[in-house]
């Protein structure tokens, strides 16, 4: 007989056993904004109306492509198992499943690209009820090679570890495009030689990680008298 009442519970019953996938089954996600920051520290946003999922946005990291944001979502459903998935138009994609009434586990995903250095990025996040700000990212670049130390719009800027070539009282124009510039002037030392010809700084290259754009690559030309051995123009790539 105890057996028999075991095997009862076990089919009619189910004596508290769950089957796998059915936990977010029937979860109502609470409505209004939700937010999260992935795993690779950049945003996503999105609201949950009627049942749907509203406006989904995400930045996405695409190795040395750089990170991108994605395009305003549409409306997407919320299926039966509290699953929905959005993909933007150029084939990044988003998709999380509500857990509970306040809290979503999903993962954003930037397929390969044909680009060299644009390869599959996955990164996963936890969002949770609540608005927060889609921060814009500050632009910096790196302002003393060797101690990295990045600035916003650096007045002055060491590119010898050693000292010798210094700019100082840069004035920039365009900052935080794709392409930024600035004038002001420059410390050039040879043994004891010093001078300080007038400059003319470009900046380049910007690509976006977490919640910053870095310029990678700067140009320069000086105007004015140099030391023995310095060259009027040259470029420094930072890594």
């Amino acid at each position: 007989m105890r057996r028999l009442a075991v095997l009862i519970c076990g089919v009619v019953l189910g004596c508290g056993v769950v089957s796998a996938g059915a936990g977010a089954e029937g979860i109502v996600p609470v409505e209004g904004p939700w937010h999260a920051t992935t795993s690779a520290g950049l945003p996503v946003s999105f609201e949950v109306k009627g049942g749907q999922v509203v406006d989904p946005r995400f930045r996405f990291n695409w190795g040395f492509c750089g990170t991108y944001e994605s395009e305003r979502g549409p409306v997407v459903p919320i299926d039966p198992n509290g699953h929905w998935k959005h993909e933007d138009g150029g084939g990044p994609y988003i998709e999380a499943t509500f857990v509970a009434p306040d809290r979503a586990e999903g993962v954003v995903i930037a397929p390969s690209r044909l680009t060299p250095g644009c390869p599959k990025t996955q990164a996963t996040f936890v969002a949770e009820p609540g608005a927060a700000p889609f921060k814009v990212p500050v632009s910096v670049v790196l302002a003393a090679v060797g101690t990295r130390h990045y600035a916003q719009k650096p007045r002055r800027m060491v590119l010898k570890r050693d000292g010798s070539i210094r700019f100082y009282d840069l004035h920039w124009t365009g900052w935080g495009r794709e392409v930024t510039r600035a004038t002001g002037r420059a410390y050039l030392r040879r043994g004891r030689l010093v001078r300080r010809p007038r400059v003319n700084v470009t900046l380049t290259e910007l690509v976006e990680g977490g919640e910053q754009k870095v310029y990678l690559l700067l140009d320069y030309r000086l105007h004015g008298r140099v030391p023995p051995g310095f060259s009027r123009r040259g470029e420094r790539f930072f890594e």
